[in-house]
C-alpha cells in the first residue's frame, strides 16, 4: 500500500517561473499519476493536506510517512541516452541538447512541484519496494 500526502498551501513557495507547475497543475498530475498507479494494480491512496498560508513548512510530497527528498537520498538517478536529439542529431539523451530547454532530471528541489515526472515516478518505486521489505 502507498500513502500519498501532498502538503500544501494555495500557493508555491517560490516565484512561478522556477517551476515546471503551479499547485493547481501539480494536485491534478497526482491525481492522474494515482490513477495509473492503480490501474497497475497498486494499492494507493493520496490526500491533501492545507498548511496555513503564513506556516515556515514549505509544500512537500510525504509517501508512506517520508519527504521525496528521504526516498530520494542517496539514490543515483541515470537515464539511459536512448534519445535522439533533434538539435545535434545525436544520441545525447537530453533531446534539447543547446535549445535552453530543462533537462529530463532538472529540478528546483525548493518547489515540490517542480519535480519531473520521472523523478516522481522514481520515488513512488522505491517507496513501493521498501514498504514490501518491511
Amino acid at each position: 500500500m502507498l500513502d500519498i500526502e501532498y502538503r500544501r498551501k494555495y500557493k508555491l513557495d517560490r516565484p512561478y517561473a522556477q517551476s515546471r507547475r503551479d499547485v493547481y497543475d501539480f494536485s491534478e498530475y497526482l491525481n492522474s499519476l494515482v490513477r495509473e498507479v492503480k490501474l497497475a494494480g497498486i494499492s494507493i491512496h493520496l490526500r491533501e493536506t492545507e498548511i496555513s498560508e503564513d506556516s515556515e513548512e514549505k509544500n512537500d510530497v510525504i509517501i508512506n510517512g517520508r519527504t521525496v527528498a528521504e526516498i530520494l537520498d542517496g539514490l543515483k538517478l541515470i537515464i539511459p541516452a536512448t534519445k535522439d536529439c533533434s538539435t545535434c542529431g545525436g544520441v545525447c539523451g537530453t533531446g534539447s541538447c543547446g535549445t535552453g530547454e530543462r533537462e529530463d532530471l532538472d529540478w528546483n528541489h525548493a518547489i515540490i512541484e517542480d519535480i519531473p515526472d520521472i523523478i516522481l515516478k522514481n520515488a513512488i518505486s522505491k517507496a513501493l519496494a521498501d514498504s514490501h521489505k518491511e
